[in-house]
């Protein structure tokens, strides 16, 4: 009888770190599950705020501007999409997207192309319209020929060394970049 009650007790032991790490497990995944909800929350709500402030754009717009049914429709689907959000969350659009990219590879690859065309543009017409630009040590200087930061010298902080660093030599300076093509 000794016998049988410490091989129950071994088994008791061997089953007790199961059991904590299946416990753990859970916890984790509980956690992991909500987070994943608040994250789908505030992204549909991110999502519905950019879209009312389309829609108010669009009322603003003149009738007869064409950008208003445009922005229009962008506002109407950004609705939709933060409504799916709300229904299914950010595993059921992953689930989606997976599911499209399955039954239709070619326009997939497409879509995610001209998405990706679009957000290039986007960053570069940001960039291009804070009239700043970042050089490789990561620090922004003005385009040459603003007069922005320079002084008459056209150097900034009286350091000329820099400034050519940053904007050529003088038999660079203001040369139509080269093409390619044989100068004329």
């Amino acid at each position: 009888m000794t016998d049988s009650l410490s091989g129950d007790l071994w088994t008791g032991e061997r089953d007790a770190p199961a059991d904590k790490a299946k416990a753990a497990a859970h916890t984790v995944r509980d956690r992991a599950d909500e987070q994943a909800k608040a994250q789908s929350q505030r992204a549909a709500d991110r999502v519905r705020q950019i879209a009312d402030e389309l829609s108010d754009l669009a009322d603003k717009a003149p009738e007869s501007s064409p950008t208003r049914s445009l922005v229009s429709k962008a506002a109407e689907g950004g609705h939709r999409a933060a409504g799916y959000l709300d229904k299914h969350g950010l595993n059921g659009l992953l689930e989606e997207t997976q599911r499209f990219a399955k039954q239709r590879p070619a326009a997939f690859v497409g879509a995610t192309a001209l998405a990706g065309l679009a957000v290039g543009r986007m960053a570069k017409a940001g960039r291009d319209a804070g009239g700043a630009s970042t050089d490789s040590s990561g620090t922004s200087s003005t385009s040459p020929g603003t007069g922005e930061g320079a002084d008459s010298a056209g150097t900034t902080g009286g350091d000329p060394v820099g400034s050519a660093t940053r904007h050529g030599t003088f038999d660079q300076a203001r040369r139509p970049e080269r093409t390619g093509y044989p100068e004329v």
